[in-house]
């Protein structure tokens, strides 16, 4: 049942992108990131709904690698959650964005680390992730963009520099890059990243 969820959420993507202009001269210039012509949109409601429901599935087993599906189309995975001592690491977060009804171990990190994930290409800028972020079913809808970027602002300075880090902050492009997007779900059976 999940793997057809997720590829009806593949194909819907995948149409989409078709049919939607690349050419950034088309593009509103408020949607643009200072630095880079290639920021993604926000995400169409079909689109958001394909992936909240992922996001949910992943969460019913966070102690298990997923695969969601990337703006692009593209299939990546993502780690389970930390384990310490066999159990799941709950790490406490220090924003008011995330809902109060989220699963039990759905924090900042996670947050972050999906949005990063489905990025187009594995790359793009803080402000792409802050869109990505958005359409989580799990943070507070009326989060100022403020409040938003500062907390994924710290959830990316933090992944960064994890033991195995899922992103890597490149200065010369000022852009964040997925490292984990060439893995798959077996690369995660006995990491516990």
């Amino acid at each position: 049942m999940p793997d057809k969820e997720a590829n009806r959420a593949a194909k819907i993507l995948l149409e989409i992108k078709s049919n939607k202009s690349t050419n950034p001269g088309e593009r509103s210039e408020e949607s643009r990131a200072i630095n880079s012509p290639e920021t993604i949109y926000p995400c169409s409601e079909e689109i958001r709904a394909c992936f909240r429901r992922e996001e949910a599935l992943r969460y019913t087993q966070p102690n298990k690698a997923f695969s969601y599906t990337a703006v692009d189309g593209k299939k990546v995975v993502v780690a389970p959650l930390k384990k310490r001592g066999g159990k799941l690491f709950k790490r406490i977060c220090h924003y008011n964005i995330l809902k109060r009804n989220k699963p039990p171990f759905f924090t900042l990190h996670c947050l972050v680390r999906d949005a990063a994930a489905r990025l187009p290409g594995g790359v793009g800028t803080r402000d792409d992730v802050c869109v990505l972020a958005r359409d989580s079913q799990f943070i507070v809808e009326d989060i100022s963009d403020s409040q938003l970027r500062k907390a994924v602002k710290g959830g990316l300075d933090r992944l960064h520099y994890e033991d195995d880090p899922c992103v890597k902050y490149e200065k010369e492009r000022h852009q964040w890059t997925y490292l984990h997007g060439d893995r798959k779900v077996e690369d995660f059976e006995d990491d516990s990243t």
